[in-house]
């Protein structure tokens, strides 16, 4: 496993680094530390948590802080960006978000009549053009723009042909039936998206990002032997090689720090019921 994978879960539970306004004096320092400013962290959140995501910068910072200061952060960073996802602003972003995923309306079907007046138009404006055509073309293309000329015309004749034309009045059933089959889909769409994305409310999108990090986090064995092979460190148990980047992730961050984490998400997700 490469050492990049060396850093720690803290973030993950804190859902980026994110805050209305920096009052402290350890948040401005760690913000620096993470390459990170006030209002690019703001601007991650949202798609953090709809990710759900859980990025962090500067992995080489987070590989050489001590255990302990990583269990420290939990609570200074953590407080701060529950603030800021209650702000006015978070709101605004998370309803924004919030219409992009709403499911669309499917437009009104054509049936045959509109069907046929367009197809109609179309080669009424076909006809129109070639003849034009036809006054300028040398004497040898003649017969070929003729053939084609020929060709559409039959194919006008035809729209109102009952027994040649594409666009049927029997056609009108099937259509309908598929514009039914659309609308019931999408008032089952649009019932969930209200469920998922509740107006001014963006709790069930934070308990999703809880859970995630609750979920992965869970019965990692920090007590696991590494082993170096070809400059890279690899689990000695190759069960725990196989595991997903998320557990890997875990264990790297160590047991301190990942119990803290666990400890914050769920009394935040307490809060949030």
């Amino acid at each position: 496993m490469k050492k990049a994978l060396l850093s720690f879960p803290i973030l993950l539970i804190l859902f980026g680094f994110i805050f209305t306004k920096i009052v402290d004096d350890k948040l401005q320092k760690l913000l620096k530390q993470f390459n990170s400013s006030e209002e690019s962290a703001q601007a991650s959140i949202l798609s953090n948590i709809t990710g759900p995501s859980y990025y962090i910068p500067n992995l080489k910072f987070l590989k050489n802080m001590a255990f302990s200061e990583r269990t420290e952060m939990v609570s200074t960073l953590g407080n701060y960006i529950k603030e800021y996802i209650k702000s006015d602003d978070f709101v605004k972003k998370y309803n924004q978000y919030r219409e992009g995923q709403k499911p669309s309306e499917p437009e009104q079907p054509k049936y045959s009549a509109q069907l046929k007046k367009e197809m109609k138009e179309g080669l009424n404006k076909n006809i129109t053009e070639l003849e034009s055509t036809l006054k300028t073309v040398p004497a040898d293309q003649k017969s070929m723009y003729n053939d084609i000329l020929k060709q559409i015309k039959q194919q006008l004749k035809d729209v109102d042909d009952p027994v040649n034309s594409p666009y049927k009045p029997e056609m009108d059933e099937y259509i309908k039936q598929g514009y039914d089959q659309e609308i019931e889909s999408y008032k089952t769409e649009l019932s969930k998206w209200e469920k998922e994305y509740p107006i001014n409310n963006p709790k069930p999108l934070i308990k999703n990002w809880i859970n995630v990090f609750l979920d992965n986090s869970n019965n990692i064995d920090f007590n696991a032997k590494l082993k170096t092979v070809k400059d890279k460190q690899v689990f000695v148990n190759p069960e725990y090689e196989r595991k997903d980047y998320y557990w890997k992730f875990y264990f790297r961050s160590g047991k301190e720090p990942v119990e803290a984490a666990r400890k914050f998400a769920q009394a935040w997700l307490t809060e949030l019921k």
